[in-house]
């Protein structure tokens, strides 16, 4: 099986490309018939090898083919993991904010934090996981769910369109989690607070401490760098790509990270920067929020399927190796070709 199956319609270049490498050498030998003599053609140019030309085009393109293969990520060979159910309640705040278009966390502040939540997913079986986005005002974009399915479409689709602009109001999304989340004393109950921490005089450490007062441990994120932060790029509407300015000046955004600190101390939560470093944020969890109460209901046996796109990678660049080895023409056919 594949994990991402759109990378396997690559194969249908596979006969484009053989059509390209065919009348590649036509295109030169005519070109240089153009220019030249026939004799200095012959000379200069041996004559088109079917055999030798279809071994080198078979080779590329097989390279070629296990390429795409390892793209589209084969998974073969099942393992089982042992994972603890908990009964847990876990709301993600996901910050939405033009600021977190910023690249000084690769590929981007947004991009980076959709990508650390799909690893929280894989450590969070059996509890239920919502998702709150939240720019000038918070919206709830999943419910308490156990489905990481139905979670995951939803992530998929989250930019910085999925809620109000108009700044960053922490404490809005932290009290939005709070009016969703259980009210059953026997499940533990936490937030996971994503964000650069720029917010917009919102008041997140009142916030927090309604938080605390619920015996609710919020996990603090900060995506940016604190010390020369980053440009915030926008597009106007020819695609051309410029950065938000603020009265002639380029606008330069910079993680908040005593907010973040703060909130995570009043909940008794840590905060965890990510200035570019890379982490599981799946792990951290378990860590740090994962054994709350220390309570664990039981042990699952979960599912799994080793990722094998590594054969197929060194399968590749074995061929691309023997291709770029094997000469496009025989030995002699250009010493007999210049004697000629």
């Amino acid at each position: 099986m594949f994990e991402k199956t759109s990378y396997l319609l690559l194969l249908w270049l596979l006969p484009v490309i053989a059509l390209l490498l065919r009348s590649a050498f036509r295109r030169k030998r005519k070109a240089a018939e153009r220019f030249l003599e026939p004799v200095m053609v012959e000379r200069l140019i041996p004559r088109f090898d079917p055999a030798r030309a279809f071994f080198r085009g078979l080779i590329l393109l097989t390279a070629m083919m296990f390429l795409f293969f390892a793209a589209a990520g084969p998974q073969y060979g099942v393992y089982f993991e042992d994972v603890s159910r908990r009964g847990a309640d876990v709301f993600v705040l996901l910050d939405v904010s033009r600021s977190m278009l910023a690249e000084d966390v690769p590929p981007n502040r947004l991009q980076r934090a959709k990508s650390d939540i799909r690893d929280l997913l894989q450590r969070v079986v059996g509890d239920r996981v919502g998702l709150i986005v939240f720019a000038g005002k918070p919206v709830l974009k999943v419910p308490l769910t156990t489905d990481q399915g139905f979670f995951n479409e939803v992530l998929e689709k989250v930019d910085t369109k999925s809620a109000p602009s108009g700044g960053t109001a922490i404490s809005d999304a932290i009290r939005k989690a709070l009016d969703s989340l259980s009210q059953e004393t026997d499940r533990d109950r936490a937030m996971v607070l994503i964000t650069d921490g720029d917010d917009q005089d919102s008041m997140p450490l009142e916030a927090a401490k309604q938080a605390a007062a619920q015996k609710v441990r919020i996990l603090t994120i900060g995506l940016g760098d604190p010390v020369e932060g980053g440009r915030i790029p926008i597009r106007d509407e020819a695609g051309k790509r410029t950065f938000l300015q603020y009265k002639g000046q380029e606008v330069w955004s910079k993680v908040d990270e005593k907010s973040l600190k703060e909130i995570a101390d009043i909940t008794g939560g840590v905060y965890i920067p990510a200035s570019g470093k890379a982490f599981d944020l799946g792990q951290i969890y378990v860590n740090y929020l994962g054994r709350m109460q220390g309570t664990e209901f039981q042990i699952e046996h979960r599912k799994r399927y080793r990722q094998q796109f590594q054969i197929f990678l060194a399968v590749a660049v074995g061929l691309l190796f023997v291709y770029l080895l094997v000469p496009e023409y025989r030995s002699g056919d250009h010493q007999n070709a210049m004697r000629g």
